[in-house]
């Protein structure tokens, strides 16, 4: 049988798929070769480090990363957190997660099948915008460190919030404007796909949600994931004994537009690109209500103690459920763990009964189409590995 081995890149990091079949895929395993390491690292640190280490993992979702970071120390030691310390937090990684999906469908997605640099313009116009939002609550990229155990670091004016609500409103308005409107219309989605069936991609159609951060419910227990080593420096992670699939489709499988959507093309490449661009603007939509309920003369920080413990949080980061473990002994970290959404994900099995989202999705379609299947899981490739 033929063997093809192809490099992707431009996916935050590089894999390499290891093709077997001739015109079409027989089988497929993915692997990652970057060494992280950061778990090392943290041993023997200060529990306050990982605060300042863990969010410089990606260049993409730092926050989100700090959020776990954070979840994870004050489940250990039983902190309280304000409502307003939440949902500032909720707007920093709510608007992590727009700006991921925006660059990730332009810079990413896109130029599979659309040559044309304007489109990648079009994700840093966004980007500025968000960037702005963001500095406003946490300060600028990359010091942005500002959530820690109890709250928050920042304590916004009436006029800095005043200048957030303009800016989550103009983004909002943009969005609806030049990427997708509320009744899932875009043209660039249908551009990308004029050369490209909507039908592909197809997966094992097991979603999985482990964060109840914004507005997502989670459907599962934490302590049901398993790590196992596999072939490459990732690790495989499987939900109860089984492959599961995490992310936007995952988050809003049971959103009303998105459910007419499924039941047209199930589970496909369509599907998950589509809801994935869609989900930004119902974020942009919940937070510009959320911020209306932030009392500024809440605290922003409530002091807590740090003891020996050990702490496990889940949280919803762009590409899906992001856990961070931690073991705190005399103020130090003892133990440290990180499994990210692309593990999930882009596990990559041996067994041809038993395979992950993105080697079942990638199954019996033609070679051609695969640079666009495997990037529609939206990969990161620096976080995935150990």
């Amino acid at each position: 049988m033929k063997i093809t081995k192809k490099i992707v890149n431009k996916i935050e990091g590089e894999a390499s798929l290891k093709i077997y079949g001739e015109e079409k895929v027989d089988f497929v395993e993915i692997e990652f070769w970057q060494y992280r390491g950061v778990e090392s690292y943290l041993i023997n640190r200060p529990v306050m480090d990982a605060l300042v280490i863990n969010p410089r993992i990606c260049g993409i979702c730092g926050h989100s990363h700090l959020f776990a970071t954070v979840k994870a120390i004050e489940n250990a030691v039983n902190a309280k957190v304000s409502k307003k310390a939440e949902i500032l937090r909720d707007i920093t990684v709510g608007l992590e997660i727009v700006e991921n999906h925006i660059k990730w469908f332009y810079i990413t997605l896109f130029p599979t099948q659309i040559k044309d640099k304007k489109y990648i313009f079009k994700a840093g116009e966004f980007a500025a915008l968000i960037s702005k939002a963001i500095a406003l609550i946490a300060g600028q990229y990359p010091h942005n460190s500002y959530m820690v155990p109890g709250g928050v670091t920042s304590d916004p004016t009436n006029l800095e919030i005043i200048k957030l609500k303009d800016l989550l409103n103009k983004i909002y308005e943009k969005y609806q404007e030049k990427i997708m409107d509320l009744n899932l219309n875009s043209e660039d989605i249908e551009l990308f796909f004029e050369n490209l069936p909507k039908d592909i991609g197809k997966s094992i159609n097991r979603f999985l949600v482990l964060g109840d951060n914004l507005f997502f419910k989670k459907n599962g227990d934490v302590n049901l994931v398993k790590e196992v080593e596999n072939s490459s420096l990732s690790k495989n992670v499987l939900y109860n004994g089984e492959f599961v699939e995490v992310g936007p489709l995952a988050r809003n499988i049971n959103n009303e537009n998105i459910r007419k959507i499924y039941n047209n093309y199930k589970n496909s490449i369509f599907t998950r690109i589509l809801t994935r661009v869609y989900e930004g603007l119902l974020i942009l939509e919940y937070l510009i209500n959320k911020i209306k309920e932030i009392d500024i003369c809440e605290p922003s920080y409530i002091k807590c103690g740090m003891s020996n413990s050990k702490g496990i949080a889940a949280v919803e980061a762009p590409r899906g459920s992001l856990i961070h473990e931690i073991e705190i002994k005399n103020g130090k970290i003892a133990y440290y763990n990180i499994i990210v959404p692309t593990q999930f994900n882009l596990s990559s099995s041996k067994d041809k009964n038993k395979l992950s989202a993105a080697q079942s999705a990638m199954i019996n379609e033609k070679k051609e189409y695969i640079d666009s299947i495997f990037k529609c899981f939206d990969i990161c490739a620096v976080c995935v590995s150990h």
